[in-house]
């Protein structure tokens, strides 16, 4: 699998931008075939522990760290230090959705809001077309998206 969502065209389903395509998916083949030291991938979703008022979301594949990061075409995806993590979303057992506060924590999201006192499950990126989806490792890769609930 390779995350395509920051290099697509949400009219087109073949991204004109093949080369980073290609890459990350070799990123794949060479780290798990090959046996080379490369992070293979952006972050993946591992596990949600809920701490009081936190969703503490945790990956694999973090490589050097996480990051807000933005990508513009074929050049590598930049940090954006001043920036907000956007496209999470968190609920209660209501199973009311609303935008989270997402905040870098070493390699881990802490999600809240103060309308969702007690969380339960955190969406990210979960939408046909994720515009603004900007977590990434440090390597330049972007998280895919996940849900935690299967409601």
């Amino acid at each position: 699998m390779a995350v395509a969502t920051d290099v697509g065209d949400a009219d087109d389903i073949h991204p004109k931008n093949k080369a980073d395509v290609g890459d990350r998916l070799a990123r794949w083949a060479l780290a798990n075939e090959y046996g080379k030291a490369v992070v293979p991938s952006g972050p993946l979703f591992r596990a949600l522990k809920i701490d009081g008022n936190k969703a503490v979301v945790e990956f694999d594949h973090v490589g050097a760290g996480l990051m807000v990061g933005r990508k513009d075409g074929r050049k590598p995806a930049d940090e954006r230090k001043d920036g907000k993590l956007a496209r999470f979303a968190i609920a209660g057992k209501d199973k009311k959705w609303v935008w989270a506060n997402a905040v870098i924590v070493g390699d881990t999201v802490v999600c809240t809001h103060p309308d969702v006192p007690n969380p339960v499950a955190v969406r990210y990126a979960f939408t046909m077309n994720p515009v603004g989806a900007n977590l990434y490792n440090r390597d330049g890769l972007p998280a895919s998206p996940f849900r935690t609930d299967d409601w």
